[in-house]
């Protein structure tokens, strides 16, 4: 086969034409070059079968019976779908009037009777690169669209999520307070916990957004995958179909993996989110998780990996499968089974990403009718690691101290919730409500202040114009940013660079006074 036969392989021509013997000698000579042929041998049997077959190219005669060329032209371009196929009009007629009228109702291009079908498989070989070229051009502008749409989605889910954060600050915040006066027997006491342990849920959700939404730094820590599946089962239970069962086989002595526990579970939510399209009229969805060992021989299979210990988890369902040509492509951005509008094709992606980024390796076995399941290795780290954390959670801490503070926030509650936390410990606490405050304040009293609390989203000067004026006054300031709003990488990079610690709300009243120790302490 030439050159010409692979690249026309899938292009569909449709010849349209009462003549029996044009349609016949089409039929051979296109696909003699490659071209899948369909025909019709009037105007009304084309327009009943043009929507099922889709075509790429059409050959249209102009004088056929029940219903002409110019008709039929007309009508297709009127299909949805069909504005841009190119129609090659096959006409015995040459006269200047025919011609015009052809061009008016849509034709692209002539061909005139008796054909040159050597000529004709050329042009017809032109129309199908230009039908690429096009098809490809809309495929980018659409991929382009829809990052566009996604990186609209971020920024609005960052904003939202600052705002919600704020709010959760507070519940969280004053309930956590009030625990800490209360003892277990109160009465009061469950009902406190409930409005403390929704809080904290809730922050956890806001997180989960973020995380879903724009790609963050991976904060990895030793993790029992376990937990993951623990999380997003809780979380498929309300949104998932009931139609759909969910089995979990988690192996009770899993080893630890360094992990971010968010960007697991993101992959996890995305195979779900996948296995549940997959299952439309109900199935089952099972989670799995094991220790492995990979031999040398065990990873000949798989080139990334490397022989050592792993910890397996597998998401499996009972949908429809997929076929190997389906599964060749399915990690690739933007591809996508799913109807128009269903989907992004970035969560395949994703999840292959992310499984990279914590040097792993992600499968996917499938056959169509047999249902599909990933399988993921996350290698394990170090135990020692793991008991040395263990060891300095346990580890009790006095968080007392007798430095001043400064906070700057924009919420009055959150300022009075921090202010009372600190105070409680010992700690003096000045407060501003924007960043040209926070400067003037910090200019009348810097010989006094010894850390600052510093939030990023503010009006007037925000948290990170405050933060490079700071430094200008005082290069060895000590800057802690409190935020619920989830900075890009730029500005992520500045605050690593000039300050001692990142406080992400809500934060517990404990995590604000360890991490203000922490820094107070630095040198």
């Amino acid at each position: 086969m030439t050159e010409d036969k692979l690249e026309n392989n899938r292009t569909h021509v449709f010849v349209i034409d009462d003549d029996v013997i044009v349609r016949e000698v089409a039929r051979v000579t296109l696909e003699e070059a490659g071209f899948m042929v369909s025909e019709a041998d009037n105007g009304v049997q084309a327009m009943e079968a043009v929507g099922n077959l889709k075509p790429d190219i059409i050959l249209l005669d102009l004088m056929m019976p029940e219903m002409n060329g110019f008709d039929t032209c007309s009508a297709l371009r009127k299909m949805p779908g069909f504005e841009l196929i190119p129609i090659l009009i096959l006409t015995a007629l040459e006269d200047i009037e025919s011609v015009n009228r052809a061009y008016e109702v849509g034709a692209t291009d002539f061909a005139t009777k008796p054909i040159n079908w050597l000529v004709l498989v050329q042009r017809v070989q032109y129309m199908a690169r230009a039908v690429r070229m096009m098809n490809e051009r809309i495929r980018l502008e659409e991929e382009l669209q829809q990052s566009q749409k996604l990186e609209a989605v971020a920024t609005l889910t960052g904003g939202i999520a600052h705002d919600f954060n704020n709010l959760l600050q507070i519940v969280q915040g004053y309930s956590e307070m009030l625990l800490l006066d209360k003892n277990i027997d109160e009465p009061d006491y469950l009902e406190l916990h409930e409005i403390f342990t929704a809080a904290r849920r809730g922050g956890e959700l806001t997180r989960q957004l973020l995380n879903y939404s724009r790609k963050l730094k991976s904060e990895k820590k030793r993790t029992n995958l376990n937990h993951q599946v623990h999380q997003v089962h809780k979380l498929l239970l309300r949104t998932i179909p009931k139609m759909i069962g969910i089995e979990l086989q988690l192996d009770d002595d899993l080893w630890y993996v360094d992990a971010d526990p968010l960007q697991v579970e993101q992959v996890l939510m995305n195979l779900s989110i996948n296995a549940q399209h997959a299952m439309p009229e109900g199935g089952k969805l099972v989670f799995k998780t094991t220790n492995a060992t990979l031999t040398r021989e065990s990873c000949s299979s798989h080139t990334k990996l490397i022989p050592g210990d792993y910890v397996q988890l597998s998401v499996s369902d009972t949908g429809h499968g997929m076929d190997s040509e389906t599964l060749d492509q399915i990690f690739e951005p933007f591809f996508s089974t799913k109807a128009p509008g269903v989907g992004t094709g970035l969560g395949l992606a994703m999840a292959h990403g992310i499984i990279e980024n914590h040097n792993g390796h992600i499968t996917c076995h499938s056959r169509p009718g047999k249902g599909t399941v990933f399988t993921i290795y996350f290698p394990t780290g170090e135990t020692s690691q793991e008991i040395s954390i263990e060891k300095a959670a346990k580890k009790e801490t006095d968080l007392r101290g007798d430095e001043t503070i400064l906070l700057v926030d924009d919420d009055i509650s959150i300022c009075t919730y921090s202010k009372r936390c600190l105070e409680q410990k010992g700690y003096k606490v000045l407060t501003a409500a924007d960043g040209k405050s926070a400067l003037e304040l910090y200019r009348q009293k810097m010989k006094t202040i010894d850390l600052i609390l510093l939030d990023l989203i503010m009006p007037g000067m925000g948290g990170a114009k405050c933060l490079q004026k700071l430094l200008e006054i005082n290069p060895d300031i000590k800057v802690v940013i409190a935020s619920g709003y989830t900075p890009d990488d730029n500005t992520m990079q500045i605050i690593q660079r000039n300050t001692r610690g990142y406080l992400r709300k809500p934060y517990f009243g404990k995590q604000l006074l360890q991490t203000v120790q922490s820094v107070l302490h630095s040198h």
